[in-house]
This record gives C-alpha cells, sequence and structure tokens, in this order.
C-alpha cells in the first residue's frame, strides 16, 4: 500500500535525496551543441570584423588622394549641401594630418588646388552679402580652415578680404586667428619650439607675413572700434615681427583697452623689446588690488557686470600672460624695475585668488 502523501509523480530527469544527504556525484554534463558555440562565438566576431572593415573602408577613403581630388571637385557643385560636407571632408583630413601626418600621404595643407578651392568657396559666400547665421558660421568655417594652408601667395589675399571693416565681426576674428596660425608657424620656426613660448631676442629682420594686403588690413584692424579686433591683431603683429609691427605695437601700448594693452606688451617681449614692461607691472599691479568700493557704486549696473566679468575672466589671462613675458625679458629689465615686479609677484604669489597664478607667480620667484 503507497502512502499518497510521500509519493511524487515519476520523473526521469529528477534524483530525488533523502533529506540532509548530499549526492556522491553531480548530474552528468550535456556539452554544449555547435549551434550554441556559434551563437556564443562566431556572431560577435563577425559584428567586431564588420565594425573593422567599416573603420578601414573609412579611413582609407579620407586618406586616399583620390577621395581628396573628389572631394575638391565637389567644393565646385552646384548642389549646396556636396560643396560643405565637401569642405567639412579636407577639413577634417586636414585636422588628422596635422594631429598624426603620414609618411607617405598627400599633405593637402600644401595642395595649391586645395587652397584654391576653399578660397573660392569663401569669396562666394561673402559676395553673397547674406546675414543668415548658417551662412555667417560657413564663413567663420572656411577662414579658420584656410589657417592650416601652406599656400601664403592663394591664402593670404583672401584672409586679407575676410579680415576687412565691412565683414562679420566673428568672421574678422577668425580670419585674424588664421594669420595668427600662418605667422605663428614661421615665427616659431625662427624662435625654436624649445620653450613653452618662443621668443627672440630681437625682431625678425624680414617679417613671417610680407603680403601688402595682410600689412595694411593689420594696421587698420590696430586702430579698429572693436576691442577684441584690436587685442587680435596686437596678438598677430607680435608673430609678423618686423621692425613694423613693433612699431605699431609700441603705440598700441597706449590703447584704452587691458586686453590690447596686454597683448601689445607681450608681443613686444616675444621680440626682445623692453618698451611694454611698465605696461606689465601695471597690469599685474593691478590684478592685486580689489575694485575701488565709492567708485564701483556710483557705475551703471552694466558698468559693474561689465567690470566684474573682465577681472573674472580676463584679468586671469592678462596675469598669466604677463608673468610669462617678464620672465621672457627678465634679463633685459633693469634693476630698479626688478624690484618692483618682484614686490608685485610676491603680493600675487602670496593672496591671489587663482590657485595656478599663484603657483606661476611664485616658481618665477624661485626662478629669479
Amino acid at each position: 500500500m503507497t502512502d499518497s502523501n510521500s509519493t511524487t509523480e515519476h520523473n526521469p530527469d529528477t534524483v530525488a535525496f533523502p533529506a540532509g544527504a548530499l549526492p556522491e556525484e553531480l548530474p552528468p554534463v550535456q556539452p554544449p551543441s555547435a549551434g550554441y558555440i556559434i551563437q556564443l562565438f562566431l556572431i560577435p566576431a563577425l559584428i567586431v570584423a564588420a565594425v573593422i572593415g567599416v573603420w578601414a573602408l573609412f579611413g582609407k577613403l579620407a586618406d586616399s588622394e583620390t577621395d581628396w581630388h573628389q572631394l575638391v571637385a565637389e567644393l565646385g557643385s552646384t548642389n549646396e549641401n556636396r560643396r560643405w560636407r565637401a569642405a567639412l571632408g579636407l577639413a577634417q583630413v586636414l585636422r588628422n594630418q596635422q594631429i598624426a601626418p603620414g609618411t607617405d600621404e598627400v599633405l593637402l595643407a600644401r595642395q595649391p588646388e586645395v587652397a584654391v578651392a576653399l578660397s573660392k568657396l569663401l569669396q562666394e559666400s561673402m559676395d553673397s552679402k547674406s546675414t543668415d547665421d548658417k551662412e555667417v558660421k560657413n564663413q567663420e568655417f572656411l577662414a579658420r580652415t584656410l589657417g592650416a594652408l601652406e599656400a601664403d601667395d592663394i591664402v593670404l589675399p583672401m584672409l586679407a578680404k575676410a579680415v576687412a571693416s565691412d565683414k562679420n565681426i566673428e568672421v574678422r576674428k577668425s580670419s585674424m586667428m588664421s594669420l595668427a596660425m600662418i605667422a605663428g608657424r614661421k615665427f616659431e620656426a625662427q624662435a625654436g619650439t624649445g620653450d613653452e613660448v618662443p621668443a627672440l631676442d630681437a625682431p625678425l629682420s624680414t617679417p613671417t607675413i610680407e603680403d601688402e594686403l595682410v600689412t595694411e588690413q593689420l594696421k587698420q584692424a590696430a586702430q579698429d572700434p572693436e576691442p577684441a579686433v584690436r587685442h587680435l591683431a596686437a596678438f598677430v603683429l607680435g608673430l609678423v615681427s618686423g621692425q613694423a609691427a613693433v612699431e605699431q605695437l609700441k603705440v598700441m601700448l597706449l590703447d584704452g583697452d587691458p586686453m590690447t594693452r596686454a597683448n601689445a606688451a607681450v608681443a613686444l617681449a616675444r621680440n626682445g623689446q623692453v618698451d611694454g614692461v611698465p605696461v606689465l607691472l601695471a597690469l599685474i599691479t593691478d590684478g592685486t588690488t580689489d575694485p575701488d568700493r565709492d567708485e564701483f557704486s556710483k557705475m551703471t549696473p552694466e558698468e559693474q557686470q561689465l567690470l566684474l566679468q573682465r577681472r573674472q575672466f580676463e584679468q586671469p589671462i592678462i596675469l598669466r600672460n604677463c608673468i610669462r613675458a617678464i620672465e621672457t625679458l627678465w634679463a633685459k629689465i633693469n634693476v630698479d624695475r626688478q624690484t618692483e615686479l618682484k614686490a608685485v609677484l610676491g603680493q600675487i604669489a602670496e593672496k591671489h585668488a587663482a590657485a595656478d597664478i599663484r603657483v606661476q607667480a611664485q616658481a618665477l620667484l624661485n626662478q629669479i
């Protein structure tokens, strides 16, 4: 007679053990099927291979000579989307070659066809007189891209047009930065790149940029109503070097904009000139003093906001650049001025709000 409470339905895959007992051996393990192995390993491998294949294909397309010729050809397309896709493609290849230049690839920066095609596209965009945000962004992009090219006879006249006072302010600033890139490459070649900020003992006998149109536009930019244009002009002139640029920078030491004065003084220091030292001293001294409360209270809310923004964003940049310039010139500065500078640098190293500026000032004091 069987107890119904103690019986279970027989299941061939179920093994029952007495309570508290352990099995002497584990149940047999079935080996995985071929289909399971394929799902586990082969399919992921195929996915990885496909990804690598796509990456290799795009890399080959981006680096191949045929591809850049095709991109240049598409810059002349009547289809606006194709033109700008081609421009973006060329800019990407230029950027990749700057980061990791290949040993046997064609350097786009030195291909006249690329310079001509991009310059023509920028000219057409500016000729349209469009004030549409998208069109202005396109012009900014093209102006910045021209700075990476090593075809001065094509690029410089185009940048001279783009930096003119009748162009959009953002396009002008982008063009000015491209001029700085072009001049900077040649300046560094003369000064050497061993130091963080390359500097010369004396201005170059031959300026890094001799294009007459650019030279004239830089003279006008140095007196432009826009402070942003003036301080960029000072930056570029320092990298252009040459006696004419140095004389222009000396005039800019009197500019009403502190960033322009700072850039002019730093630019002179890069050319081994001590004329800007009084300005450097005044600017770093200003960095140790707080605004006068009575004068601050008399300002309009807009003026107060502008002053606070300058002290929060512009002043730290000015201080860093001024301290580097003082370091560059230290051996040429007279003893009395050195004493004044040491005192101010000591105050900055002791109590300036920005830790990196305190460290920079202290490092210079330790060095001198």
